[in-house]
């Protein structure tokens, strides 16, 4: 079966040319004075996609308001199938509303239910995605019922870049910024070949909305090693720079932080940045402009999951 990669030329476009036997297809997206968007597949021949496997591969801008991001990729989804592939892929590397996956307070959406829904109903035969907010904590397949879909993780990928980056990796100690986040430290300390990993404790004012938080019993020295603050997405920023600040406070030699996907304004990494981090480590699953950031491609990763689903 014919691979067929869809999306823009900087993302999809790349992924398809890590793979020979696959092609690609533009999107051309236009964006209306009212903000309508109309994203257009840019195919030569009426019949280009039918019978292959078409896998959509959209990146999130970080400028762009995500609805709209969204909205471009449901419609997309919803146009491929209207030329008859035999199967459709829908990757999404950041897991827009996957935070939202219960009813916190009576009368809330349980939005990712309905976002995989929307996705099923355009037509999605499988979904990928990457570090899911419910990583660990809920198989993401509880929100599809027609179609498989994949929670792949970066975290090793981040773990093994940062071996390069740390005098003793085998020292260093890999932090999650509250226990949610645990399994993502066991992850990264596995691929960094140490065995120090462990989880600030976390505890949010139900009334007021404030977070503090605190270092329990650890099994290992925190006074002259490098600390790992790892997560899967930076927000605010507020729970990265708390963890950071009890390194500190333990006598850290240097706190790193590493984090999947950079979901945070510009202000939110300024303040990031005033506990002065030796290193600011993310992916590309959010496409962003911040210099100050290091990134590395999942690209690799995407092209190994089709090679293998395909």
């Amino acid at each position: 079966m014919e691979v067929i990669l869809i999306g823009k030329t900087d993302y999809a476009g790349k992924i398809a040319e890590t793979l020979p036997t696959s092609s690609f297809i533009e999107i051309e997206e236009k964006i209306f004075p009212d903000g309508e968007v109309c994203p257009r597949l840019l195919i030569t021949k009426e019949n280009q996609l039918r019978g292959s496997h078409a896998i959509i591969a959209m990146q999130l801008n970080s400028d762009q308001p995500k609805n709209q991001y969204l909205i471009s990729l449901i419609w997309t989804i919803y146009n491929v199938k209207r030329y008859n592939p035999s199967k459709i892929s829908c990757i999404l590397p950041y897991h827009l509303y996957s935070r939202q996956d219960r009813e916190s307070r009576t009368g809330e959406p349980i939005s990712s239910y309905y976002l995989a829904f929307t996705f099923e109903a355009a037509g999605i035969n499988s979904f990928v995605t990457f570090n899911s907010h419910t990583h660990g904590k809920l198989d993401i397949n509880q929100f599809f019922t027609k179609s498989q879909a994949y929670d792949l993780s970066a975290i090793p990928l981040l773990g093994k870049a940062l071996k390069s980056h740390l005098s003793s990796p085998e020292d260093s100690i890999c932090l999650a910024p509250d226990e949610g986040a645990l399994l993502l430290a066991k992850q990264a300390a596995e691929a960094m070949n140490t065995p120090n990993f462990s989880a600030i404790q976390k505890h949010r004012d139900p009334e007021t909305g404030n977070i503090s938080q605190k270092l329990g019993e650890v099994p290992f020295e925190i006074k002259g090693n490098s600390v790992v603050i790892i997560d899967d997405l930076v927000s605010s920023g507020k729970t990265m720079i708390g963890a950071a600040q009890i390194a500190k406070d333990h006598g850290a030699k240097e706190v790193v932080f590493a984090y999947v996907h950079a979901v945070h304004s510009a202000s939110g990494l300024l303040e990031m940045q005033k506990v002065n981090p030796t290193l600011i480590l993310t992916t590309d699953t959010i496409k962003t402009n911040f210099s100050s950031l290091s990134k590395i491609s999942i690209i690799p990763l995407i092209a190994t999951w089709i090679k293998q689903n395909s």
